[in-house]
């Protein structure tokens, strides 16, 4: 009588029978961690000098040694901007490519309201209190409505940033309200930003039935049946229809 032995790849395909992203979602994900935290540690020094100008000095101080004759923060904000700059021109790089790649899955996206009705999302909202304050069981699609209003939210506030950071950046182009107006909304989009993001690591990492899904989304792409039936039950449902 043989063994059959099989590699952990290979017993991992067998058990993760559940694709939950593909490798292009993997790949834009892990970049747009990057990514941000350039955003952040950019952006800070330009939002508010008494609170994060020591960035700026970070910054600038080993390039006025250098250069010479220039002021290390004034020369860090420059730095600073520059990076913010690249940083916007890499995530659009990224993100343009993968957008035209997913614009013929859109509609087979989890990402819609299963139901348009009022009562639809008041029970969604009902649910989320229900799952997450008094961790009742609750069945749940691929996304509840928290979180796909956290991807919309990411959609949106992506537009507005680059749209109003395209402003800025080419203020000679705009009359000067509408420069100030894209700078308040910018500020605006990033604390917004910074909170989201909180929230958004606190609920992946520190939510014991999320972790499945978080190393699917930074490693194998799929997830066991059995968890998916238990705490996706409406999608696992859907899955099944599908085939």
């Amino acid at each position: 009588m043989t063994e059959e032995y099989v590699s952990l790849a290979e017993w991992r395909s067998k058990c993760e029978a559940v694709k939950a992203f593909s490798e292009a979602q993997i790949w834009v994900h892990k970049h747009l961690i990057h990514f941000t935290l350039f955003f952040f540690i950019t952006g800070l020094p330009l939002i508010s000098r008494e609170w994060f100008g020591w960035l700026a000095f970070v910054f600038g101080y080993p390039l006025s040694t250098v250069i010479g004759s220039y002021d290390p923060y004034s020369l860090g904000i420059q730095v600073a901007r520059f990076i913010h700059r690249i940083s916007a021109i890499g995530l659009a790089l990224v993100l343009v490519p993968f957008l035209l790649k997913m614009l013929g899955e859109l509609r087979r996206m989890e990402i819609w309201p299963e139901c348009w009705r009022f009562s639809c999302f008041k029970k969604g909202f009902e649910d989320i209190i229900d799952f997450y304050v008094h961790r009742k069981k609750v069945t749940f699609p691929k996304y509840n409505v928290g979180q796909k209003g956290w991807i919309w939210t990411v959609v949106v506030g992506m537009v507005i940033m680059y749209v109003t950071g395209t402003v800025m950046w080419l203020r000679d182009l705009f009359p000067p309200s509408a420069w100030e107006v894209a700078h308040l909304l910018h500020d605006i989009g990033f604390f917004i930003a910074a909170i989201g993001l909180i929230i958004h690591v606190y609920m992946a990492l520190l939510i014991p039935e999320h972790r499945p899904f978080v190393r699917a989304m930074f490693r194998t792409g799929r997830l066991t049946e059995e968890y998916v039936k238990e705490h996706h039950p409406e999608w696992h449902e859907k899955i099944e229809k599908e085939g």
